[in-house]
């Protein structure tokens, strides 16, 4: 078993020495979805080359045509013949790299390489220069093994870090910034980025880390994946390098955990304790994507046309509940109402006023109709509504 990890400044290159990790990934702020670096790559390098680390450089952005030929003249600035090898993902990039530079590939197929014979097709078509594939976090176990079998070339795959859901190239958070502070954003310097949290619409959810820097917009899980903790299995998947990635966190004391290479085994279960967030192990031990296919939509908040009336689309505090008509039944004065929050909590409430959406009084409201009914407290917007049958005569 062996790992790999980024440095992002001389300190962490002594710390994955220390450590026994014998990889290391640089990144390049023009190059690299994620760059955090103190020192300039080139320092970086050097230091890494003394310390007799193995040393990658990795250019994981997927380039348009206008992208592509800035980036080319950022990576033929660098020395790419001091690197052992390039980490690509776009495949103009492993394109160029193939024609242009005689360092080793390593081919990121993360994304839309989940079968073998198109795997089988990467190892062919890059043949000698390849130096390893990087594989998909949603892989189960048996599949990773039987990968192994099948290829031969070495095989990555992440450890612990982050788990990617959602990337865009477009500048999602700063346009969400007071006008004056967009402003102010526009003049940042290109490595300076925005950090928040998410939350879902249609579930009681939150806490998704987002960040966007000079390539977009990036949003990962809740939960960091972490699979050490499964030492033993890890390694029966013939898979040989395993990914550790630190670089959202702030404690530099997780690389300890791995200073003792015999006690691997004993230790990975005390930095799971000591990494401080919750963590998941994904697909690992077994492949649930039918699974969270239908966890894409929240079950509580879906129609159910009997007795359905519609759905709360904004509240205002002690004033109203504003209720989207969308069912077949309509909403009167003095009706027994059920709610159905997106968390799945069930309260009742009597209609003792009723409303249009001018603020005229109502005897009823019918499908396509928005309706403006006596607040509730706990009710959240997208909870579901439907006639009380407990209560009907």
């Amino acid at each position: 078993m062996n790992f790999v990890s980024y440095a992002n400044s001389v300190h962490e290159l002594g710390q994955l020495k220390e450590a026994g990790i014998q990889e290391v990934i640089l990144t390049n702020k023009n190059l690299s979805r994620v760059h955090l670096a103190k020192n300039t790559i080139e320092k970086l390098v050097h230091e890494a080359k003394a310390l007799k680390l193995k040393v990658v450089l990795e250019w994981d952005i997927l380039c348009t045509e206008n992208d592509f030929a800035l980036m080319l003249q950022e990576f033929n600035k660098l020395k790419v013949y001091e690197f052992d090898a390039v980490r690509v993902q776009d495949l103009g990039v492993l394109e160029y790299v193939l024609e242009n530079e005689k360092v080793q590939i390593q081919f990121i197929a993360e994304t839309g390489n989940r079968n073998i014979m198109g795997l089988k097709k990467w190892v062919s078509y890059i043949g000698g220069r390849l130096d390893r594939l990087v594989l998909s976090i949603e892989l189960s176990k048996g599949k990773l093994e039987e990968i192994s079998r099948a290829l031969n070339c070495e095989l990555e795959v992440l450890a612990i870090g982050r788990i990617l859901l959602f990337y865009s190239p477009r500048k999602l958070l700063s346009a969400l910034l007071p006008e004056e502070d967009e402003k102010k954003q526009k003049n940042l310097v290109s490595e300076d980025f925005i950090e928040a949290l998410g939350e879902s619409e249609e579930s009681p959810h939150k806490g998704f880390p987002i960040i966007e820097n000079q390539h977009g917009t990036f949003m990962f899980h809740i939960k960091d994946l972490f699979l050490l903790d499964k030492f033993n299995e890890l390694n029966r998947t013939g898979v040989e390098n395993f990914r550790i990635d630190f670089r959202h966190k702030e404690d530099a004391k997780l690389f300890a955990f791995f200073n003792n290479q015999t006690e691997l085994e004993n230790n990975f279960p005390l930095l799971k304790q000591a990494y401080g967030k919750e963590t998941t192990r994904g697909y690992f031990n077994i492949n649930k994507s039918d699974v969270l296919f239908k966890k894409l939509k929240n079950h509580r908040i879906q129609r159910k046309d009997e007795n359905y009336i519609g759905e709360v689309v904004e509240i205002l505090k002690g004033e109203y509940l504003a209720i989207d008509i969308k069912g077949s039944s309509h909403l009167k004065i003095n009706q027994d109402l059920k709610f159905i929050t997106p968390e799945g909590k069930e309260m009742s409430c009597k209609v003792f006023f009723l409303k249009d959406s001018e603020f005229n009084n109502c005897e009823t409201r019918e499908k396509g109709e928005l309706a403006l009914m006596n607040y509730f407290g706990g009710i959240w917007p997208k909870s579901q509504v439907y006639l009380n049958k407990n209560a009907q005569g």
